[in-house]
């Protein structure tokens, strides 16, 4: 099988020769490499470049503008790509060299799979591994991940991915191209969880691999895509994008509940948890007395929120409105 290997490059020049090397070393050959550049203000072009001629590179593209978005270059990329199997290989992270063939056997022996993962080492800036990120699931379930599994995708969806990202680095991801436009491609407006919204689609289309062999070394530092949400981010920001996740997959799980009836115990759990992250964003920013941001996350909820769920959240609101400025804020003035 066919692969297209995808670098969505962006000010990672320290790791990217290291990352290349660990792309073009993989003891499976049988792929294409689409190098992408989003104006990084480092050398990484320069790096970039260096590989344009090499025989594995099909593409090398430096954008002239950046584009805001991680996910509007993994669409480039998938529209540039000619495999039937994608790898997005981030930029600062590193693969074992049998990362491919692991994975890609597994595409080869089931074709009910769309998409397949690894467990990853937790590895710092400097290269040091630093753990792994089984620790990271052990509060869904402790045991399961400790070995590999096949599972059905709606039964990975309602019992992980309803919760949270539990594929949480696309460097040990691999999937099906096909799937990926089937489903609509990566939405590029949730600009931090954009991939738990498209591995949750994936997903749902067939069957779902994992391999508690530690293929991929998943790099967490100062620059990280994560850390920097975790430092930077505005938290109603990325509140309203969880809101907006579950939103764009409640409209999808409506569509398989139609062809699926497991589906409709799926879309009851999102619709719970939407309404959850609803109440909390509201709850968070009469707390910080962010309260120009009230009128924007109602709007929201008028148009994410199931209609027999807003008489119980106006209430809860107008109640939590009413102790904030009646009670806690004459208190936390007596006490300032």
């Amino acid at each position: 099988m066919f692969v297209s290997i995808i670098v969505p490059s962006y000010n990672h020049a320290p790791y990217l020769e290291k990352r290349i090397q660990s792309i073009l070393n993989q003891t499976y050959q049988n792929f294409e490499v689409i190098l992408l550049d989003d104006v990084s203000p480092d050398h990484s072009a320069e790096i970039l470049l260096s590989y344009k001629n090499h025989p594995k590179v099909s593409h090398c593209i430096i954008n002239e503008q950046n584009s805001g978005s991680t996910f509007s270059q993994w669409n480039k990329g998938l529209s540039l790509a000619k495999g039937e199997l994608i790898w997005i290989a981030e930029s600062d992270d590193v693969s074992d060299l049998s990362f491919l063939e692991n994975l890609v056997t597994q595409f080869e022996i089931n074709p009910n799979l769309t998409i397949a993962y690894c467990q990853s080492h937790r590895m710092n800036a400097e290269g040091i591994v630093t753990g792994d990120w089984k620790d990271y699931t052990d509060d869904l379930d402790s045991e399961i991940f400790e070995s590999d599994f096949t599972m059905l995708g709606s039964e990975y969806i309602e019992r992980f991915m309803m919760t949270k990202n539990t594929i949480p680095n696309a460097s040990g991801v691999v999937f099906k191209k096909q799937t990926y436009f089937h489903v609509g491609g990566a939405n590029q407006k949730l600009r931090w969880i954009g991939d738990w919204a498209i591995w949750s689609k994936i997903v749902a289309e067939g069957e779902i691999f994992f391999t508690a062999q530690k293929l991929n070394f998943f790099r967490y530092h100062a620059t990280s895509v994560i850390a920097r949400a975790v430092k930077n981010i505005d938290h109603i920001a990325i509140r309203n994008e969880v809101i907006g996740f579950r939103t764009d997959v409640c409209h999808y799980w409506e569509m398989k509940a139609k062809q699926n009836p497991k589906f409709y115990s799926i879309l009851k759990k999102n619709n719970k948890y939407l309404f959850k992250e609803i109440s909390r964003n509201a709850s968070f920013a009469i707390r910080k007395r962010q309260y120009k941001h009230i009128i924007p996350t109602t709007k929201l909820t008028l148009k994410s929120c199931p209609i027999y769920l807003l008489p119980l959240y106006t209430v809860k609101l107008s109640l939590k409105l009413i102790y904030s400025f009646l009670i806690d804020a004459p208190i936390r003035k007596i006490f300032k």
